[in-house]
């Protein structure tokens, strides 16, 4: 995560506008029903950031299934936890993703210390989005991804040549990872 601060301000606008449409079509062409609804769990800021992603990775000549199928779900795992714990909708509120954004960026360490795998603590969602990408990575599979979308998603916070993925598959989350940054 990188520190931009008017990008972030953006961001955070964005979050606090009136939802727009799901775009249907780009849905069924590439997720299927069981992805679907799983794409319907995340809040609409992370649909709209989804969408953002596929529609910069076309704009660069992305075509790739898998990489649409990884650009639409990779964030689905900040659900994960509160799914288990029935609690659809989950607690990660806007001001957990803004300290962690701006703590990832100034103390890393701060950040890793902050968050405690203890579930109704206020520092649980920070170790929900610390562990995001492996938990969207199972919710993925569990939906019948596709195998390479689904280790984009695992790795989509990981630097290409640390994901232990062939060549392809380090471009194609170099090019994910890209896009994340961009939106």
């Amino acid at each position: 995560m990188t520190l931009r601060p008017g990008y972030r301000v953006q961001q955070f606008l964005a979050a606090l506008s009136l939802r727009g449409p799901v775009e249907e079509a780009v849905l069924r062409a590439y997720l299927s029903p069981a992805q679907v609804k799983l794409f319907r769990l995340i809040p609409a800021s992370e649909q709209r950031h989804a969408f953002a992603i596929l529609h910069t990775l076309q704009r660069e000549g992305h075509s790739e299934a898998a990489l649409a199928q990884a650009a639409l779900l990779h964030d689905v795992g900040k659900i994960l936890p509160y799914i288990r714990q029935g609690e659809v909708g989950g607690h990660i509120r806007l001001w957990h993703r803004v300290a962690a954004v701006l703590l990832e960026a100034i103390h890393p360490a701060l950040l890793r210390r902050v968050a405690l795998n203890e579930p109704g603590s206020w520092r649980y969602p920070f170790f929900v989005l610390l562990h995001h990408a492996s938990y969207g990575a199972e919710l993925a599979a569990a939906a019948g991804t596709d195998p390479l979308a689904v280790a984009l998603i695992r790795w989509h916070d990981t630097a290409p040549e640390e994901s232990g993925l062939d060549l392809r598959g380090q471009a194609l989350l170099a090019a994910l990872r890209s896009a994340d940054e961009q939106n």
